[in-house]
């Protein structure tokens, strides 16, 4: 082995530090003598005799003793060293790497230069222009011009996903957005809060927007609910729960309403018990056809009860009525721990559907906001989109106004009626006014679409 400092004379020049090993590809025995450098591998047949060749020598194949001649083991040499550097490297918390492989073998597209060797390095030194050196510096400047380029592509591409990002999550704002936008929207035009409290209690308002947001976001959180996808699949899967609760409590109820029937059809065979006795006792089928039209819907019902029973009798012909008290108290029992263990799953479904709602309420105000292209100014487009509610109570509250102003204005009319030109004449200068705000406002609009069509 043969280490080299490497030290450059220019300072130009970084340092090349490296060493050189000799490797022999003789074994070397025990007692210190070398051995052969190959081996014979004879070939055999399927009997595991040795071939001969046409001239009756064995046919064999040299094989290398050591293998230290092998391209492969090289490549494993290299590894290995790699390796080791690079652990040093982490250990001295330096940044530089080194890798044993090719620019090919690593994927990148870049020409490798030419070995030089000490003849063209001692020529380079005294100033004596090379090819090989000329090559070199030419491959050394076409791949940092490459790879310039390619780290300015890879920044378009950034730069692209990135604004890309940005576009999709305005056009599509994520669940936890939509809901800030909810609760940022119910709270604004709300009263100054010295008398903000008397007055949501007078208007009977809930105060715990802040309570109803924290318990909805710590929801998300738990279930790690991102999307409105997520949040439709875990209302899929509560209605699937409460669905199936509901459907046994449902049966419950059907074989509760089955058995007080039953009892329902006893106690009316015991009430029309003597009625059916009367009409048995009448031998004379004139007397038996009068009673039976006189008492015809008590007699048919009573015959009804009758069949139904009989399918439902004990092993000695009587009408189990305490067991089907028992069935009854138990269906009972069985219904409201059902209930009980299904509130919980539809108090959860009621407020991810509440969730739902509110994040559907702001997507849907914020396409309303976005679409907007009338020429309107922020402040008053700000104002008109709001929630459904909110703008329907300042909307009513403005017609009140108006027409308060209005009455007036026909009130002050009728009691003077010379002023009657003057206010005509200030309602033609208010209707010119406005028909000039319309035309700067249709062109304020037509130039937003032409830049928006841009």
């Amino acid at each position: 082995m043969a280490v080299h400092e490497g030290k450059s004379k220019n300072e130009d020049e970084p340092d090349n530090p490296h060493f050189h090993v000799l490797a022999p590809i003789r074994p070397i025995a025990e007692d210190g003598s070398w051995g052969n450098k190959q081996k014979r591998e004879y070939v055999l047949d399927e009997d595991g005799n040795r071939i001969k060749d046409a001239k009756g020598k064995d046919i064999f194949n040299a094989v290398s003793t050591t293998g230290w001649n092998d391209p492969e083991l090289l490549k494993e040499w290299r590894r290995a060293w790699t390796e080791k550097v690079n652990k040093k490297f982490r250990e001295c918390h330096m940044a530089a790497r080194i890798d044993h492989r090719s620019y090919k073998e690593q994927g990148i597209d870049l020409i490798p230069t030419i070995h030089e060797g000490y003849e063209v390095r001692a020529m380079e030194k005294k100033g004596i222009k090379t090819v090989i050196g000329e090559l070199n510096r030419a491959i050394r400047q076409f791949n940092q011009m490459f790879i310039s380029l390619k780290e300015f592509i890879q920044w378009m591409k950034t730069a692209y996903e990135e604004m890309k990002a940005e576009l999709d999550c305005r056009q599509n704002p994520t669940l936890l957005e939509s809901l800030q936008d909810y609760y940022d929207k119910k709270t604004q035009g709300r009263p100054p809060f010295p008398n903000f409290y008397v007055e949501m209690k007078r208007r009977g308002k809930n105060l715990s927007n802040l309570q109803e947001f924290a318990k909805s976001i710590n929801y998300l959180q738990i279930y790690k609910i991102e999307t409105m996808e997520d949040l439709q699949e875990r209302i899929d899967e509560l209605n699937g729960v409460v669905s199936v609760s509901k459907k046994e409590i449902s049966e419950k109820r059907e074989q509760l309403k089955k058995l007080e029937n039953l009892e329902k059809m006893v106690e009316v065979i015991k009430t029309n018990q003597p009625l059916i006795d009367e009409y048995n006792h009448f031998f004379f089928q004139k007397k038996r056809d009068k009673y039976y039209q006189q008492h015809k819907k008590e007699i048919n019902y009573y015959r009804k009860c009758e069949r139904e029973l009989k399918q439902h009798l004990d092993k000695n012909g009587k009408v189990p009525t305490a067991r089907w008290k028992r069935e009854k108290e138990e269906l009972r029992t069985t219904i409201e721990e059902l209930k009980a263990d299904n509130q919980p799953y539809q108090d959860e479904l009621a407020f991810v559907k509440k969730v739902q709602s509110c994040a559907d309420i702001a997507r849907c105000d914020r396409e309303m906001a976005e679409t907007d292209t009338s020429g309107r100014s922020e402040e008053k487009r700000e104002k008109q989109v709001k929630f459904p509610a909110f703008h329907a109570a300042q909307t009513e509250v403005n017609l009140e106004e108006k027409s308060k102003v209005e009455q007036q204005t026909v009130n002050q009319t009728e009691q003077k009626p010379e002023k009657k030109n003057s206010i005509r004449k200030q309602l033609a200068e208010k209707k010119k006014e406005c028909e000039e705000r319309d035309a700067k406002q249709q062109t304020v609009r037509k130039k937003r679409n032409y830049d928006m069509s841009l």
